[in-house]
């Protein structure tokens, strides 16, 4: 934007030079690029942001300058001191309030359309607007001076006494006051008579009724134009003016009649003629932003200690209306003119630009190392990161929300389901209550690609509402996967993955956290085969087991597919971090086998249970080594045969301590599970 420095210091009293004010716009948000001497005055070029519209006038960068200096504006008189009757009747009439909402048009009778104006033609040049007569220079000059743009319209040439405010229709033509004819498009806005198009609304006007030396009447338009309507008018027919410029960007809607009134009193005094009638139609109601401000806040936000009364005396330059409630506390009415203050940190902002940013100390805040980097729980799931893959599984990353039909296809751990109430698709309208739909669908990305060998682990969250309805619940999970060949060699051949091999991938990860697992048996939706998981202080750790083949066909897999599911809440509380070491045995230890028959629907880690228990501080380890099931035991029966380690890190074990220790696990065996011995 041009800015001549003597047209502005007809509104402000200020003895800086043009030099001096450039730097302090500059300084406050206002960049100056360019002074240019220009007969015998210094023009000023602005790059004004676009969300500051209220700058695109002189008098708003006279405001600017007041609340940077303490000077105050010298507004130019608006009031309308007369009014007759014209004897035309003339109607307007919106049919595009969307495009339109308010319309003003202001009758100005018995005019004398002339050349130069003395106060205002040589202002419109010195920022480069073309001079035409003396109507038509009244309104580039009201545009500068406050903003609003305006046109005026030879009264005698409007057809039919009626102006209608509508969209084109498709192929209309006008002829623009440039000379140049141009198609318009359904949709652009125009101003027009019973006839035709007489002006593109907020662009350019028509020829048809252009101000010229025969005009006497005339009808002074000023109104709020949508500014992405003229935006996309004006982008459209390639044609940007000085209107459309500002319309695009946002007038100030309590600025039209305010506007009207400047210019229809400047026409009168340069050019003669009475003042007239003034239609006003339409409706634009702008809502009133209030923000509550503490300059306590101000302070702590720019690091610099501003007085209260500091702050009330910037806001209220700035054209605010401010409310001093307590000590420091405000209450601050916006301009209809600043939109773009909408929170309290725009008025931080606000402040800041016009307090100065230099006159804010510079400060590089103490930097206090943390001395732990990592929480606990992060911690523990790079733990699991290096764990997991040194057993062969890749971690992935799936998508937080799913389907309805999805989510309901597996265990829902934690209850009810949080489905979004305004989601992008059928297919993200839930947050996922089990990770299971994730890890599977993953597998049918990769087996449709011929990559059918796969092992995954996910480190995700389960999602479901609280269950008093007072929030959301969100559950960090892990969720491990096996399906296809676990191995192929020339010398192993292949083998492909099963439910014990996933057991083994989730016992190994927990005992690296110190953990032990117990699994029993479960039904879960979804699951042909499953299992529960518990560990130590936590009964329902999770799941794992096979997908059901119908399932898996849903996915386009026809290979066994293997998941486990573990709650990591319970996890994190329990596992320990500390690093526990124990030193290599200084005396021999024995071994004794015990081979158990007992009933098929004992598993085998009931029976783990009960040897650990019985072999007291002497047992040093267990493990199954062997399982049969066939007719030379009869059916519903099962042989386990476990071998079991007795020793001490201080002595070795007589022969009479180690039998009495593994005769004291068969009579346990025995009591508590009812098995014989082979």
């Amino acid at each position: 934007m041009k800015l001549s420095y003597k047209w502005l210091k007809e509104y402000i009293d200020i003895d800086l030079s043009a030099e001096e004010l450039a730097e302090i716009l500059t300084m406050s948000g206002s960049a100056v690029e360019t002074i240019t001497e220009k007969g015998g005055d210094k023009v000023l070029s602005l790059e004004i942001t676009s969300n500051r519209p209220d700058c695109l006038s002189v008098t708003g960068i006279a405001r600017e300058i007041c609340a940077l200096t303490g000077n105050k504006v010298k507004y130019p008189d608006s009031r309308v001191t007369a009014a007759g009757k014209s004897g035309k009747a003339i109607k307007c009439e919106i049919k595009a309030p969307g495009l339109c909402p308010r319309y003003t048009a202001r009758v100005v009778t018995g005019v004398k359309v002339k050349g130069l104006t003395p106060g205002v033609s040589e202002h419109i040049v010195s920022v480069d607007m073309r001079p035409v007569n003396n109507i038509v220079d009244i309104t580039n000059f009201c545009l500068m001076e406050l903003g609003q743009p305006m046109h005026a319209f030879d009264l005698d040439k409007i057809e039919g006494g009626k102006v209608i405010i509508r969209e084109a229709e498709k192929g209309e033509k006008i002829l623009t006051i440039d000379g140049v004819e141009r198609e318009l498009e359904a949709g652009m806005l125009v101003i027009a008579d019973q006839k035709q198009p007489i002006a593109i609304a907020g662009v350019m006007g028509g020829k048809e009724t252009e101000v010229t030396g025969t005009t006497k009447n005339i009808l002074l338009e000023s109104a709020y134009f949508d500014p992405v309507s003229v935006r996309r008018t004006a982008r459209k027919l390639a044609l940007s003016s000085d209107a459309s410029y500002r319309f695009e960007r946002g007038v100030d809607k309590e600025g039209i009649v305010p506007a009207s009134d400047r210019a229809a009193a400047l026409i009168v005094e340069k050019a003669g003629g009475t003042i007239c009638e003034m239609y006003d139609v339409g409706s634009l109601a702008r809502s009133v932003t209030e923000i509550e401000l503490d300059a306590q806040e101000v302070s702590s936000i720019l690091g610099a200690t501003i007085p209260g009364e500091r702050i009330e005396a910037i806001l209220r330059a700035l054209g605010m209306d401010v409310e001093v409630r307590e000590k420091g506390q405000f209450k601050i009415k916006v301009p209809s003119s600043r939109e773009d203050i909408t929170a309290e940190i725009d008025l931080v902002e606000e402040i800041a630009r016009i307090y100065g940013y230099d006159n804010i100390p510079a400060r590089c805040e103490k930097i206090t190392p943390e001395i732990e980097r990592k929480d606990r729980t992060r911690r523990i799931k790079d733990k699991i990161k290096v764990l997991l893959p040194a057993a062969g599984v890749c971690e992935i990353m799936t998508y937080s929300l799913i389907s309805e039909e999805a989510a309901g296809r597996f265990p829902c751990v934690l209850g009810r389901q949080a489905a979004l109430t305004r989601y992008m698709s059928e297919e993200h309208k839930v947050l996922t209550p089990q990770l299971v739909h994730g890890m599977v669908r993953a597998f049918s990305w990769n087996v449709s690609r011929k990559n059918k060998d796969l092992g995954f682990f996910e480190l995700g969250k389960l999602y479901a509402p609280e269950e008093k309805g007072a929030g959301y619940m969100e559950v960090p999970a892990l969720c491990i996967g096996l399906t296809g060949l676990l191995r192929q060699n020339w010398k192993e051949g292949a083998r492909e993955a099963t439910l014990f091999d996933l057991k083994g991938i989730v016992e190994e990860m927990l005992h690296g956290l110190g953990l032990e697992v117990a699994f029993g048996p479960a039904d879960k939706k979804g699951f042909s085969v499953c299992s529960s998981l518990s560990i130590p202080g936590q009964e329902d750790a999770g799941f794992m087991g096979e997908i059901d083949a119908r399932i898996a066909d849903m996915y386009d897999i026809t290979q066994p597919v293997h998941i486990a599911q573990i709650r990591l809440d319970g996890v994190f509380k329990t596992v320990s971090l500390e690093k526990r070491v124990r030193p290599i045995p200084r005396f021999p230890f024995s071994v004794r086998d015990v081979s158990v028959l007992c009933d098929k629907d004992i598993p085998a880690a009931r029976l783990f249970s009960v040897i650990r228990s019985s072999g007291g501080e002497l047992l040093v380890d267990a493990g199954l080594v062997d399982m049969y099931e066939g007719e030379h035991i009869g059916s519903g029966k099962k042989s386990l045969t476990f071998s079991i380690k007795y020793g001490l890190g201080s002595r070795t074990l007589t022969e009479d301590e180690i039998e009495g220790a593994h005769a004291k696990v068969k009579e346990e065996l025995v009591r508590e599970l009812n098995v014989t011995f082979r």
